[in-house]
């Protein structure tokens, strides 16, 4: 048993901002929108943009209680339905939005999606759990989460920096989350 205290809360959110940070100061070229006509339309995106957030905040609390119940009611264990579930219930959002930006050309934009949710999500999600609300940690519970999340992280790294990123690289991607979620329930 772990106990991951508001000390861990505070590096993990102080390593968000700090990589946010370096990000904003080495931002790459942007294009301008030059277009009058595509100005305008900011404040309607901006607008989809909250009510899309209001639905994503209403549907996780449905999400949370609708996972602890189904944990509950089959007798498996939290971890598991926390981290294959809910997890790619909560996902669906990045996928969407990833395969419609990889339709659309902006391959860059679907990397730096699931990426920055990824990081996001361990840094200042996480981070802020703990600083709301210290708990103690059965490490040993999610050994096959952390190993199958570095094995993929070490795996997309490597693809990202020495070939292109086709479809075998996603098959191979895919497959560690097959192999990841046989060992979960297996």
């Amino acid at each position: 048993m772990g106990y991951a205290s508001q000390i861990v809360g505070v590096f993990l959110v102080a390593i968000f901002f700090y990589n946010t940070y370096e990000l904003a100061r080495k931002k790459g070229s942007v294009e301008e929108i030059s277009d009058e006509a595509e100005k305008s339309k900011v404040g309607k995106y901006v607008a989809k943009s909250v009510l899309g957030f209001i639905g994503v905040v209403a549907c996780a609390y449905v999400i949370v209680e609708s996972a602890s119940f189904i944990a509950l009611s089959a007798g498996v264990p939290s971890i598991i339905i926390g981290g294959t579930i809910v997890a790619f219930g909560t996902s669906v959002p990045e996928l969407v939005t990833s395969i419609d930006s990889v339709r659309k050309g902006f391959l860059e934009l679907a990397l730096g999606n699931i990426i920055g949710s990824c990081f996001l999500n361990t840094t200042l999600i996480l981070g802020l759990t703990f600083l709301i609300s210290p708990v103690s940690v059965n490490i040993s519970a999610f050994s096959a989460l952390v190993f199958f999340s570095l094995l993929s992280t070490i795996i997309l790294s490597y693809i990202l920096q020495n070939a292109k990123v086709r479809k075998r690289e996603g098959i191979i991607l895919l497959i560690i989350y097959i192999i990841f979620i046989v060992t979960s329930f297996g």
